[in-house]
C-alpha cells in the first residue's frame, strides 16, 4: 500500500497535465539556462571593456607617435645635435599613425556593430549594449582628437618649412612673395639662381632651401596618403553629432513628460484635499496629536 502511495505521489499532476518529476526537471533545465545566458552576457561585458581599454591605448600610442614627430621636426629644423639620435624620421611615424589611426576605426566599427547586434536582441537597456555605445562615443571623440591634434602637427611643420625657405632666399638677396614662394615649390625650380651664388653662405643657404623643399614634399605626400582617414574620421564625428541630437531629443521630450506628471500629480492632491467623504472621517475622527 505504501508502494503504492509513493507512486502516486511521484505521479501526481497538477493543472497543466505537467507531473512533478517533469516540473522539476523543466524548473533544472530553466535555471541552468538563465545562468548560461548570465555567464555569456558577462563574457559579452567583459570584451566590451578590454577592447575599449586595447582601442585606448591604440589612441595613446598614436599620441606619444606625434609627440615623437613634433621632436623630429624640431630637430630637423634647426639642425640639433642630436640629430643623429633619431631612431625614425617623419615618414615612418607618419606611416605608423596612419596605420594605428585605420586599425583602431576599424575596431570602432566593430564596437558599434557589436552594440547593435545585443540593442537588436536585449533592447537599448542592456548594460553591455549602453556600455558598448558610451565607449564608443567616448573613444571616437578621442581618436578624432588625436588626429586633428596630428595634422595640426603636420600644417605647423609645414608653415615653419615655408618660413624658413622665405629666409634662405633672403639670404641670398631674393625675397619672394607668398604666391612666388608657392609657385617654386609647386615647380621645384629652386636652381634658376643657383648659378648666381657665390660664396659659402649663399650656398649653404640654397642647400638650405632644397632640403626643406624635399620635407615639404614628402610631407604633402604623407598628408595625402592619410585624407582617407581623415574623411572616415570626419564622418565619425558627424555620426556622434547626430546620436548627441537624438539624445537630446529623448531627454527633452523625458522633461516634458515629467513636468506634465508633476501638474497631473498636484491636481491629483488638490482634488484629494477636497473630496467631502475624507473631510466627512476627518470630522468624525480627527488626526491622532501627540
Amino acid at each position: 500500500m505504501r508502494d503504492r502511495l509513493s507512486h502516486l505521489q511521484q505521479e501526481q499532476t497538477d493543472s497543466e497535465g505537467f507531473s512533478t518529476v517533469e516540473l522539476d526537471n523543466l524548473s533544472e533545465h530553466e535555471g541552468a539556462a538563465a545562468a548560461a545566458a548570465g555567464f555569456h552576457h558577462e563574457q559579452e561585458l567583459d570584451g566590451v571593456l578590454q577592447e575599449a581599454q586595447q582601442i585606448r591605448l591604440e589612441i595613446q600610442q598614436i599620441q606619444n607617435d606625434i609627440c615623437e614627430l613634433k621632436d623630429v621636426n624640431y630637430q630637423t629644423l634647426n639642425k640639433t645635435s642630436h640629430l643623429n639620435a633619431i631612431k625614425r624620421d617623419s615618414n615612418a611615424i607618419g606611416a605608423d599613425v596612419k596605420h594605428r589611426g585605420e586599425s583602431v576605426l576599424q575596431r570602432l566599427h566593430m564596437m558599434n556593430t557589436l552594440r547593435g547586434e545585443i540593442e537588436a536582441q536585449r533592447g537599448s537597456s542592456d548594460p553591455t549594449a549602453r556600455i558598448a555605445r558610451t565607449q564608443y562615443q567616448c573613444l571616437s571623440n578621442a581618436l578624432r582628437e588625436v588626429m586633428f591634434s596630428y595634422n595640426d602637427t603636420e600644417m605647423s611643420h609645414r608653415e615653419a618649412c615655408k618660413r624658413q625657405i622665405q629666409r634662405q632666399m633672403e639670404v641670398v638677396g631674393r625675397e619672394v612673395s607668398e604666391e612666388e614662394l608657392g609657385e617654386m615649390m609647386e615647380s621645384g625650380e629652386w636652381n634658376v639662381f643657383s648659378h648666381q651664388l657665390e660664396g659659402k653662405t649663399a650656398r649653404s643657404a640654397f642647400l638650405q632651401i632644397e632640403s626643406r623643399h624635399k620635407e615639404l614634399l614628402e610631407l604633402e605626400k604623407r598628408i595625402e596618403g592619410i585624407q582617407e582617414l581623415f574623411r572616415d574620421v570626419a564622418m565619425l564625428t558627424e555620426e556622434q553629432g547626430a546620436a548627441v541630437e537624438n539624445i537630446q531629443k529623448i531627454v527633452q521630450n523625458t522633461e516634458v513628460t515629467l513636468q506634465e506628471a508633476v501638474v497631473q500629480l498636484d491636481e491629483a492632491t488638490k482634488s484629494d484635499k477636497n473630496n467631502p467623504l475624507k473631510k466627512m472621517f476627518c470630522g468624525c475622527f480627527p488626526c491622532y496629536q501627540n
